[in-house]
């Protein structure tokens, strides 16, 4: 498993969470922006770790000799 894969299963995990807290409680209000935050974190997070990947493919590729 990549860390990709494990942070959107846990950002999966954590809006479902929430949303059936929600669904019992009743207050359709509260943790909405923990919500967003979190899934905003975690959107820049994976934005930042394929930035990182096409860097090092790039780098990697443009170091391949060829004839």
């Amino acid at each position: 498993m990549d860390a990709l894969t494990v942070y959107f299963a846990f950002a999966m995990a954590h809006v479902t969470k929430l949303k059936n807290d929600l669904e019992e409680d009743g207050d359709r209000g509260e943790g909405i922006v923990t919500t967003v935050i979190i899934i905003a974190a975690f959107a820049a997070a994976a934005i930042v770790i394929t930035a990182i990947l096409i860097t090092k493919a790039k780098d990697t590729a443009n170091n391949v000799k060829t004839q």
